[in-house]
C-alpha cells in the first residue's frame, strides 16, 4: 500500500478506510528489529542492540531497515532496546530527541566520553538536546524498552564522537559521505569515508550543566496531573487526565506548565485513563501519535456509529490522523497510561463534539477564546 492511500478522513469509503487504519495501528508484534543499524552494532560492549523505525526513517544508517510508516507526521517515531550492560555510544543528533522509557532501568549519558549522566525508569521522558553527544546503556533487564521521538521528518542523521568511528573501523565499519554504513569485511569500498571530527570541529557541540540537564528529565514524581484538562471532563465521571512534559499539547487547563519548554517541533503529553473513562469524541487538526504505555484502550476511528473501532495491544503505537474524528476509551480493568505526540510548536486545540459542547454548557463550563476551560457565564460563546 502506498504512502498516499494511507492518509485517512472520515468520507472514505468503509473498506478502504479499515486498510489504511491497519497501517496506522502498529502493535508490538508488528515491531521488527534492526541490529545493523548503525556503525558501532559491532563494538564488543554494544553488540546485541537493536532499533526500530515504527514513525519515519528516525536516523537510521541501515537503507534495508523495516519502517512500518512512512507518511510524514512532522515527527519521527521509534525505539530502542540493548541487553544488560550494554552501551550505545556517544553520538549527537541535529533535531529533538525525547526518550520515553517504559519498561526497565536505563542510564543517559551526556558527553563526548559519557562524562555525564542522568538514570532513567519506567514512565519518566529525557529531552536530549541537540548538538551534544549522548548515549545510553541499559541497567535493567533484558526487555526495557525507550520509544524515542525525533524532531522533524528529516532528521539530517547523527554525528559520532571520534574514538567510537575509530573503534568501529577496528570491527570494519564505516561510514559513507550520506551517513550510511559500509562494511569493509563484505567487500564494501571503504576509500570515501566519513572521517572522525577534528579537534577544531569539536568546538561546535554544546556542553551542559548538570542542573540543566536534570531540567530535561520528567519523571512520575514531577507530573501535574489535571482531571479538568479536557472539556469532556466536566461532564465525565472518571474523567480522563493529563499532564503536560513538553510543548503545548491538547490540555485545556489553563493553570498547566510544561517542565520542558523549549521548541521540539512536537508537544509530548501523559494521558490516564481510570477504568470505564472516556474522552469523549473529538478532533484537533495536528498529527497525533498514541505510545500505549500500559493498559487497554479501545481508540475509535470517527464519528458515532460509523466509527472504526479498535484495542490496540499494550506497547502499541497509534497513528491518528489530523482531522479525523476520534475517542479513546479504557475498556480494561486498570488505569490505562498513554504517551500523547502532537505534531507543532502551538497548542493542539480540539474541536468537541456538538453533544460534549452542549452537555458541558449545561452544566455551566465553556472555553474561553484561548481555549480553556472557565464558567460558561464569564466566557459567553468562547467555545
Amino acid at each position: 500500500m502506498s504512502s498516499e492511500s494511507l492518509h485517512l478522513s472520515d468520507s472514505q469509503p468503509p473498506a478502504d478506510r479499515t486498510a489504511a487504519i491497519d497501517e496506522r495501528i502498529i502493535e508490538p508484534c508488528d515491531f521488527v528489529a534492526d541490529t545493523e543499524a548503525f556503525v558501532d552494532v559491532r563494538i564488543p560492549h554494544s553488540k546485541g542492540k537493536a532499533s526500530y523505525s515504527f514513525i519515519g526513517p528516525g536516523v537510521s544508517q541501515n537503507a534495508d531497515q523495516k519502517i512500518n510508516l512512512t507518511i510524514p507526521h512532522g515527527f519521527n517515531v521509534g525505539a530502542a532496546t540493548l541487553p544488560h550492560g550494554a552501551v550505545n555510544n556517544p553520538h549527537l543528533h541535529f533535531t529533538a530527541e525525547v526518550f520515553v522509557c517504559t519498561r526497565g532501568e536505563f542510564r543517559i549519558t551526556v558527553g563526548e566520553h559519557s562524562d555525564q549522566h542522568i538514570d532513567i525508569g519506567p514512565g519518566t521522558i529525557f529531552s536530549a538536546p541537540t548538538w551534544v553527544f549522548r548515549g545510553f546503556e541499559n541497567l535493567g533487564a533484558d526487555d526495557g524498552w525507550m520509544f524515542a521521538v525525533l524532531g522533524g521528518d528529516d532528521t539530517g542523521g547523527i554525528l559520532w564522537a571520534p574514538h567510537v568511528l575509530e573503534a568501529a573501523a577496528g570491527t570494519g565499519l564505516y561510514l559513507a559521505p550520506d551517513y550510511s554504513v559500509l562494511d569493509a569485511t563484505a567487500g564494501d569500498d571503504v576509500s570515501n569515508v566519513i572521517e572522525p571530527l577534528a579537534p577544531e570541529e569539536l568546538s561546535w557541540v554544546q556542553r551542559y550543566t548538570d542542573d540543566a540537564l536534570l531540567d530535561r528529565r520528567v519523571t512520575p514524581d514531577d507530573l501535574a496531573w489535571s482531571d479538568q484538562a479536557l472539556l469532556s471532563a466536566t461532564i465525565a465521571s472518571p474523567a480522563v487526565e493529563l499532564a503536560p512534559v513538553l510543548g503545548h499539547g491538547m490540555t485545556e487547563d489553563r493553570q498547566h506548565e510544561r517542565p520542558i519548554a523549549n521548541p521540539h517541533g512536537f508537544s509530548i503529553e501523559w494521558m490516564r485513563l481510570r477504568p470505564g473513562a472516556s474522552t469523549g469524541e473529538h478532533r484537533i487538526d495536528d498529527t497525533q501519535v498514541l505510545l500505549i504505555a500500559q493498559g487497554s484502550i479501545e481508540v475509535a476511528f470517527g464519528a458515532g456509529d460509523l466509527a472504526d473501532r479498535r484495542r490496540p495491544a499494550d506497547g502499541s503505537v497509534v497513528s491518528v490522523p489530523e482531522g479525523m474524528w476520534r475517542t479513546f476509551t479504557n475498556v480494561g480493568d486498570d488505569d490505562a497510561l498513554v504517551a500523547v505526540v502532537c505534531g507543532g510548536e502551538a497548542p493542539s486545540r480540539i474541536e468537541w463534539s456538538t453533544s460534549i459542547v452542549s452537555l458541558a454548557r449545561d452544566a455551566g463550563w465553556s472555553r474561553d477564546h484561548s481555549g480553556y476551560i472557565a464558567p460558561a457565564r464569564l466566557v459567553g460563546d468562547g467555545t
